[in-house]
């Protein structure tokens, strides 16, 4: 990190896939925001699930201003937060994992 102004100096870091949700919804009511490393890096299929992109997109459509950033292998995500919205919205559920993962 560089001293001063560094624009990850906020930025929580953690490695790997557990406790994405957790880490994502933590960060949302908490508006830090996070940066997850080494997501399945030495995996058969490195990266984000279809089900852990699908509740990414959750969160996005739950608040206003969030910024994601998803590297192209997908092993890394830096989430900034933005404020949570009401209202009704539609989200299509991956059909890997049940609803409960979404709630």
């Amino acid at each position: 990190m560089m001293e001063g102004g560094s624009e990850f100096s906020d930025v929580l870091t953690y490695e790997g896939c557990n406790y994405l949700r957790q880490r994502l919804v933590l960060s949302t009511l908490s508006s830090r925001p996070v940066r997850i490393v080494k997501i399945r890096e030495n995996a058969d299929e490195p990266g984000l699930r279809e089900f852990e992109a699908g509740f990414v997109r959750l969160l996005d459509k739950l608040t206003n201003g969030t910024h994601i950033e998803v590297s192209e292998t997908g092993t890394s995500l830096l989430y900034r937060p933005g404020v949570l919205v009401g209202g009704a919205l539609d989200h299509d559920c991956s059909g890997q994992r049940g609803v409960g993962y979404f709630l």
